[in-house]
């Protein structure tokens, strides 16, 4: 039988009985590490380097707190107990204060080592991009980046350090390459398992699904009443199965609708979320005037004629906070294109 994310054990028992499937895709990591010398060799090939060879690998303890008092995901230690790598295990959550400066502090500089990030591929060009930002303005200078589709690396300058991104697809992959050559049919297992974990966490959780944008949608509306922008009172739900789903709203003084457009999303995979503003006589600004204002930001969709269309571009690459922020700093944007002497409301006026 094929294994899926629909019907592994793991994915399974995750789903109806764990708040979210991180921890729970870590702590399997971990197990699979510990008891399979095939896994375990397949980990240390990836780690290591045409110069410096494998990365000596005996121990994989979880969320141990370091020095420092950072928790990484995984710790990776030789036989003398020496730390030679740190894993974070990453789906859709942002990077924490900590990550990855604080955890890159903490390796050794002077013997081979590495901070790997196992991310979803959607996520992979954003996050390493936040990563080597995050490490430069630290003062951790990068060279030597290589990038492929499915790993990128890069060398601290002056160190042995190295940093390194890859997806849950191609990190496992390797690891079950190793187990079926080996006839460790018990990881073959496992590592089908945990595939399935990975895929159920990132289709569950992601950002371009309908539970997810429906949820920015309210949080979105809310964040911008609160800062004045918007006023939703007395307003509520524009849907039709089907074909769209949103919040209405009054923003910065014009009528409008802030979410899914599925015709929309249907022929255009990048823009699920659009703002529409209808015409009404109470409106703060004529039709006219708001089409002129808004120009640079409309197109148009051609079952909405007479309608001024804003996609309002979600980066579903990015972390939730990341999304979050710019779908809100956008409608702020074309509200305050609207009334440059806003916010409009009250700070204190009712939510959506």
């Amino acid at each position: 039988m094929t294994t899926t994310a629909e019907n592994t054990l793991l994915s399974f028992i995750a789903r109806y009985h764990c708040d979210t499937g991180e921890d729970v895709a870590t702590d399997a990591l971990s197990f699979i590490l510990s008891h399979s010398d095939a896994v375990r060799r397949a980990l240390s090939e990836f780690l290591g380097d045409e110069e410096s060879g494998p990365l000596s690998i005996a121990q994989v303890p979880t969320r141990v707190t370091t020095r420092s008092g950072v928790v990484p995901d995984l710790e990776c230690r030789d036989e003398q107990g020496n730390l030679v790598a740190l894993i974070e295990s990453k789906f859709w959550a942002d990077l924490t204060s900590n990550q990855p400066v604080a955890y890159w502090d903490e390796l050794p500089d002077d013997t081979p080592s590495v901070l790997l990030v196992v991310a979803p591929e959607a996520r992979t060009d954003s996050l390493w991009n936040q990563l080597v930002n995050r490490l430069n303005e630290a003062g951790h200078q990068l060279n030597s980046i290589q990038k492929t589709d499915d790993i990128s690396s890069a060398l601290s300058r002056g160190s042995q350090r190295r940093l390194m991104l890859t997806n849950w697809t191609t990190l496992l992959g390797r690891m079950a390459e190793h187990a079926w050559v080996d006839r460790d049919w018990r990881a073959s297992f496992e590592i089908a398992e945990i595939q399935g974990l990975a895929d159920s966490i990132i289709a569950r959780a992601d950002p371009r699904s309908d539970a997810a944008l429906k949820r920015s949608i309210t949080d979105a509306v809310r964040r911008v009443g609160r800062s004045g922008w918007a006023d939703g009172a007395g307003l509520g739900v524009g849907q039709l199965a089907g074909s769209y789903y949103g919040r209405y709203l009054r923003l910065a003084g014009n009528f409008a609708w802030f979410g899914i457009e599925y015709k929309a999303w249907r022929q255009m995979r990048d823009k699920p979320l659009w703002l529409l503003f209808f015409h009404r006589d109470y409106n703060e600004l004529p039709d006219d005037q708001l089409r002129s204002r808004l120009e640079h930001f409309t197109e148009s969709l051609e079952w909405r004629v007479g309608t001024v269309c804003i996609p309002i571009h979600q980066p579903t690459s990015a972390g939730d906070q990341e999304r979050f922020n710019a779908v809100v700093s956008r409608l702020e944007e074309i509200g305050r294109l609207i009334d440059p002497d806003g916010p409009t409301y009250k700070k204190d006026s009712s939510d959506a």
